[in-house]
This record gives structure tokens, sequence and C-alpha cells, in this order.
């Protein structure tokens, strides 16, 4: 497995910046754990961008091959449709004068060496709190929308297919006062102070530098003890920090990440990126003690072995009580685990996770 997850990191690296592989290496892979691997990440095609600069003589066997680049194939139709999707979204709320911001997904896949070839989930996009129901019937022209549903943060529609969570939270964190602390972060910034992604002609919202930074941040974060943080997420912050890095406001940075009790969670991830995925970090980022270094290290076997929504370990279900409970364990179980990431969402979250459940039981909002 040692040998396994080294090949993966290499190709991997080499996906991202475009360096060669040693040829060496590769003489006796094991190609269905290193897919295998990629797949739990769900970094696969970038791992396969690896593999095109490897001389022919070390490539997987022909059928492996073949497997991967219809993969990657449907990756990239699935990405372009999910580009017409987001600009189809953007002219009807438009129309209706309402403000949209996207967030992760293929915002973060613009920074990608192709962008086309990050692994596409779903399209996720905040509107102010006033605007959410009226946003809910724009969707409704172009797509179809459960009324129904209204989640921690946001609702459900379905267009062209794909699933769009609307939301009228960026996000729910565990830890009451962290919580409001975001959404009064995403007041300061939404919509005066938005910036803008050029995606196939179309210009759309994204979060300012500062902001998006503590963003994907937290984001991670809930990852590490809810359903699991795979490579994806990682990477997504990797390329950030590559395109984006340097347009940064430090000072504000740190206040951010001091409001949401993120600050050494921020350097776990930051180390990360530079340690096993090659990122080249801002200036400003302060060289990592011994000690971040082996919280980082803990953390990363963590996310090899668990992977993007527990893939690799343990994936939720939901067929009752019993699911719900060994669901609740398995979280309390990373509570303890990875507490060091962040102390303060690690602590509620072993509170809100059943509060939430029993309060939809009775039927209110999670």
């Amino acid at each position: 497995m040692e040998n396994t997850q080294g090949l993966f990191l290499e190709l991997l690296h080499s996906g991202l910046w475009g360096t060669s592989p040693n040829p060496a290496h590769f003489v006796h892979a094991d190609w269905d754990a290193v897919f295998k691997l990629a797949d739990i990440q769900t970094v696969g095609t970038i791992v396969l961008d690896g593999v095109a600069l490897l001389p022919k003589d070390v490539h997987p066997p022909l059928g492996i091959k073949m497997r991967r680049i219809g993969t990657m194939q449907q990756v990239e139709r699935t990405n372009a449709l999910h580009r017409k999707t987001l600009a189809a979204i953007h002219a009807t709320l438009a129309k209706e004068g309402i403000r949209e911001v996207y967030m992760k997904g293929q915002m973060a896949g613009m920074r990608y060496p192709n962008p086309l070839h990050r692994q596409p989930g779903d399209i996720d996009f905040a509107v102010a709190r006033q605007d959410f129901p009226k946003a809910l019937q724009a969707l409704s022209s172009i797509g179809k929308v459960d009324f129904g549903v209204a989640c921690e943060h946001h609702g459900i529609a379905w267009i062209n297919g794909i699933v769009v969570e609307p939301h009228y939270k960026v996000h729910t964190f565990q830890r009451p006062s962290t919580d409001r602390a975001m959404q009064a972060m995403f007041e300061e910034v939404f919509p005066r102070h938005l910036t803008s992604i050029n995606m196939d002609g179309c210009d759309l919202p994204s979060f300012p530098p500062t902001f998006e930074s503590v963003f994907l941040v937290s984001h991670m974060v809930n990852h590490v003890y809810s359903e699991g943080l795979g490579l994806r997420q990682i990477v997504d912050y990797a390329m950030f920090l590559h395109q984006c890095g340097k347009d940064i406001v430090v000072e504000r940075h740190t206040d951010y990440l001091r409001r949401m009790r993120m600050h050494r969670a921020w350097r776990l991830f930051a180390c990360i990126c530079h340690r096993y995925l090659g990122a080249e970090l801002p200036a400003f980022v302060e060289p990592f003690s011994r000690r971040e270094k082996d919280m980082a290290q803990r953390l990363f076997d963590d996310v090899m072995r668990v992977g993007n929504f527990g893939r690799g370990e343990y994936v939720f279900q939901y067929g009752g009580l019993a699911d719900a409970l060994r669901n609740y364990l398995w979280v309390v179980g990373r509570c303890f685990s990875l507490y060091f990431v962040c102390p303060s969402e690690a602590r509620w979250w072993i509170v809100s996770k059943p509060y939430r459940f029993f309060k939809k039981l009775r039927g209110g909002k999670q």
C-alpha cells in the first residue's frame, strides 16, 4: 500500500504541475490499486493526466487505460454540461434581479491545468436569505425544484440532470458563535465586494480571495468531521493558493481565521498542500513547526485512508435509526481522533449532530 500511495502521489503531482514522473518507479506498478486509490480520492482524471507524461512502455495495460480514458471523457462531458447549466442559472437569476455567488465546483476547477478534468459534484451557489424563495421560483422555470426541502443551509433542484443546491447560508457550522461569524463575514463581502470568473464567455460572480480562502478551509474542516475529507478538496485549495494566494489580504485573512477559530486548521491544510502536493505557498505563510508537520502527517494519513465522503472506510447509510446511530458513532470517533484539527468544531459536532437529527424527526428544519 505504501508503494501504491507513493506512485499515486507522484502521478497526481505530475498531473497538477506538468512534471514528468520517474518511469523506473512504474515498471511493476499495480495499476488497479493506483486507480482504486485515485477513485477513493476522486482525482482519477488528474492521475490519468500524470500517466500521459510517462513513456508508453510503462503505461497501464490497454484494458485499464481504455477504461480510464472512457471515464475521463465522461468527466469532460459532465463538466461541460455543468458550465452550460451555470450560465443558464446566472441568466435566469439576473433576469429576476437576484444576486448570487458560486462556490467550489466549477469555480475551483477553473484553477486546474485542465478545468474539465476536475471531478464534478453538485452546483452550489448562495443568495441573500430574503432572496431564497424567489430564487427557488426562478430555478423552477428551468428545472425541477423540491420546495419541501430546506436543509441546514440550502435547498435542492435538478437542472439538466445536475443536482443544484441554492444556499441561503454558505454553510452551517457546529459552534453557534462560529456559525454567526461566518454569516457576518459573508454579509461583509456579499454582494458589494464579489469578484468574477469568466467561464466560456460568461462572467460568474465569485468570492474575493481572502474570504474564499477561509471559506475553503472551513469547508474542509466540515468534511474532516462529517463524512470524510478527500484529496479533491485539498487539491482545490492547493490550486487556489497557487493562483490566488498572492491576492490574499493578510491582516483580514488572519482576522477571519481567528473569528472562525480555524487558524490551526488553515496551517495544517497549507502544510499538506506544500509537503504532499508540491504547492508553492504565498510568501506570508511562515515556516511550519515540527509539531505542525506531525499533525499534518496525521491528518494526511486519515485523508488517504478515508477519502472523499468516506469512500475508503465508511460510507454513510440512511436506512433508519440503526444507521443513524452507526453514522453518529463514526463521527464521534473522528471528533476524538482528529480533535487537534479544529477543537471548537470537534467539540460541538458531538452535540449538534444528534440535535439536528432529532429536530428533523420532529419535522423541523435541520
